[in-house]
């Protein structure tokens, strides 16, 4: 992991004014002495998305995302810490002070490389279409397809001419080295062959891969005629910056989209995102041609809370429908399916028939399980049959025990179960008996996919933690104590053991500095506290707190070794114990409660 000096993080964060950062991606308006805006996190129609100035912070009382200005880039464009430093320090022209760590530095430079080498071929792609004669059948074809010119310029369609070394040869010739060519995917070589490589995409229309903030990482290479014995697509390979189960196509376009509707249109291939897009349609995402896996699920969840699987009328689309059902599912995300007539895809339904129609059949889109019982009933032209509704009772079953929210799974199995005129238990038998097979990746997908857990401590418990936060003493004073664990006093205390470990003792950091370091829900609960307010003295404003906690917890305790008293036939010596008991606690009460000059030294 790259290491950039916490000075250099400093500057960055002084340098950069979180509403000017926000208010260059949306519009905030004032609202006292903070700003406000629809929440960019989640669907929502009154504002509660609040940026701070004096803070420096965000924090969002809908969904509780929140943090600081680096969060926020995190967040919205999907970045590790160290890229959204990077790309703050860059806004603001400041040079960064990183580690030597010669390993961590090559990675970088790769990486960059890679970058560079994909930016400059999608522009080099791009020229060959609309400047090339050999291009000519490239633009008859998009025009076929309905795709104009300024629909290509505007998503960058660019032509591979047919050459076997035509783009390697300009390649080398811009100064990329064969292995950068060779890593980024960008030509192939036969096995043993440590010289040559030959291109990778050849006489294909070329539709840049961008992940979601715009960066050029992959290309996806489709033919020119349908009739050639060839895969109709080529996509780049897994790569340093590529890696086709993690990228959802078109997501850079229509993110904001996505937030708005809270829903996405899944498409299956480019052209039926495209099309859609540029008619309107712009929540739309497609998954590379593949079924959705964890990590697009888990990208997509951030977005949205429902996908339409709007993927071609034949068999295969159908067959991708069910593919993308268990991560999906298990994300928690509401899946539904369009019925498009038969023989049609979203574009050529747009084309003709015009995208009124497509979006009715968006609109008209059902929940995954009735779309599947309705189909088999059309299918068979009449009821279904007591072995027909059994083996769909099996093949539905398995996905229900994938609905993680507990209420859903109760209510959508009752509602199937009603649908095909079984009871409840035999569904529920059929979801055992017949179980979704998943991936070990799916198997590990997180179940909880929002900003932050439940948490709203206490204002005791609130107090101490904030002062904790931002004095190194209170830390220290706290790392010495044996006498008690904050946990044994109020479990909520669990939350400042929590904080406190991403600190050491001695630090006395800033809010840009040590928020970044927190878990997301954790950096998202203090950027809705107050920490520049603070008591003259923190440290003995957290004894005080603490001193009143072992006090309750000893007067609770006296009080349960009381009851014991209460007890017919005690024996004299446990009556005796009970008693010194009682007596030990009110002795501790009593040190705790004399004044301050005469307190215990570990509470001092």
């Amino acid at each position: 992991m790259s290491h950039i000096a916490e000075e250099s993080i400093q500057r960055v964060a002084d340098a950069s004014d979180i509403v000017e950062i926000i208010g260059s991606y949306f519009p905030l308006k004032r609202a006292g002495t903070s700003f406000r805006s629809i929440c960019p996190f989640h669907k929502e129609k009154s504002p509660s998305f609040h940026v701070n100035p004096s803070r420096q912070t965000f924090h969002c009382f809908g969904c509780g995302a929140g943090g600081g200005v680096f969060r926020f880039l995190m967040d919205y464009e999907h970045l590790d810490f160290p890229s959204a430093v990077r790309k703050l320090a860059q806004k603001a022209g400041i040079q960064l002070a990183e580690d030597n760590d010669p390993k961590e530095r090559s990675r970088r430079d790769q990486r960059s490389r890679l970058l560079e080498l994909h930016r400059e071929a999608s522009a080099w792609f791009h020229l060959n279409l609309l400047r090339t004669k050999a291009a000519d059948h490239a633009r008859a074809y998009l025009k076929s397809r309905g795709l104009t010119k300024e629909i290509s310029v505007g998503w960058q369609i660019g032509y591979a001419p047919a050459g076997w070394d035509t783009f390697r040869n300009w390649a080398l010739g811009m100064g990329f080295s064969r292995e950068e060519l060779l890593l980024g995917g960008m030509i192939t070589a036969k096995e043993g062959d440590t010289q040559g490589g030959y291109d990778r995409f050849r006489d294909r229309l070329m539709f840049p891969i961008r992940n979601d903030y715009g960066d050029v990482i992959g290309f996806s290479g489709r033919i020119l005629n349908d009739s050639q014995k060839e895969a109709k697509y080529v996509n780049s390979p897994e790569t340093p910056i590529f890696s086709k189960g993690r990228v959802l196509f078109g997501l850079d376009k229509s993110k904001r989209s996505l937030i708005e509707s809270g829903e996405a249109v899944v498409l299956e291939g480019q052209i039926d995102l495209i099309s859609a897009f540029e008619h309107g349609v712009t929540n739309g995402v497609a998954p590379q041609g593949t079924a959705f896996t964890s990590d697009q699920a888990r990208l997509l969840k951030r977005f949205v809370d429902r996908v339409v699987l709007c993927f071609d009328s034949d068999t295969a689309g159908q067959n991708a429908v069910e593919r993308s059902l268990p991560a999906l599912l298990v994300a928690g995300i509401e899946v539904r399916v369009a019925r498009l007539p038969k023989g049609e895809d979203p574009d050529s339904l747009i084309r003709t028939q015009g995208v009124d129609v497509f979006q009715k059949q968006i609109q008209q889109s059902k929940d995954f399980f009735d779309h599947t019982i309705e189909t088999e009933i059309r299918t068979s032209n009449t009821s279904l049959t007591p072995r027909e509704r059994a083996v769909l009772a099996h093949r539905l079953g398995g996905y229900l025990a994938l609905l993680p929210d507990k209420a859903l799974r109760e209510t959508t199995t009752a509602h199937v179960a009603s649908r095909l005129g079984l009871s409840i238990t035999s569904l529920l038998e059929s979801s055992n008996k017949n179980p979704v097979t998943l991936s070990v990746e799916n198997e590990n997908l997180e179940s909880n996919l929002g900003f932050t857990r439940e948490l709203r401590p206490s204002a005791s418990t609130e107090l101490i933690c904030r002062l904790s936060i931002v004095s190194a003493e209170v830390r220290s004073w706290l790392a010495h104590q044996k006498e008690f664990k904050p946990t044994d006093l109020d479990p909520e205390l669990s939350l400042l053991e929590e904080l406190i470990s991403h600190f050491d003792e001695t630090e006395e950091l800033s809010t840009a500095i040590f928020l970044p370091r927190l878990p997301a829900p954790l950096e998202s609960l203090v950027s809705s506290w107050e920490l520049e307010t603070l008591p003259p003295n923190p440290l003995k404003t957290v004894q005080d707190a603490f001193k009143g906690l072992r006090l309750t917890s000893l007067k609770k305790q006296q009080a349960t070794v009381a009851l014991e008293l209460r007890k017919q036939e005690l024996p004299v010596e446990k009556m005796a114990t009970i008693q010194k008991e009682i007596l030990d606690l009110q002795d501790k009460i009593n040190d705790l409660s004399a004044p301050a000059q005469q307190a215990p030294t570990s509470l001092r």
